[in-house]
């Protein structure tokens, strides 16, 4: 079984999160606090792997990391007579896969 999210129990100080599933784009990763529907945008990058929230969860706040791949649109497009890129065919199938895990 893929893992496409992480759970974490706040405790008021720490603001850093590590998380090891893979994904396309940092779009794709959402963070959710206590259980709300609508995740919060209250956070960035610290590197690919790690969430950096903009203030700590409270101590026992239910902190959920998860990836929701974007499903609307097709990561790659490919025309008639151009290249076709590996990078391209990977992404595409990766979106697929993922969505698939989710």
């Amino acid at each position: 079984m893929a893992v496409t999210q992480v759970n974490y129990t706040g405790n008021g100080s720490t603001t850093n999160y590590s998380f090891t599933f893979p994904y396309l784009d940092k779009t794709d990763v959402k963070v959710r606090i206590d259980g709300t529907i609508q995740p919060t945008t209250a956070y960035s990058f610290a590197n690919a792997t790690t969430i950096a929230m903009d203030s700590a969860p409270a101590n026992g706040a239910k902190v959920v990391i998860l990836r929701d791949t974007n499903v609307d649109s097709r990561k790659a497009t490919f025309y008639a007579g151009s290249a076709i890129k590996s990078e391209d065919l990977n992404d595409n199938y990766d979106q697929v896969l993922y969505t698939v895990q989710e």
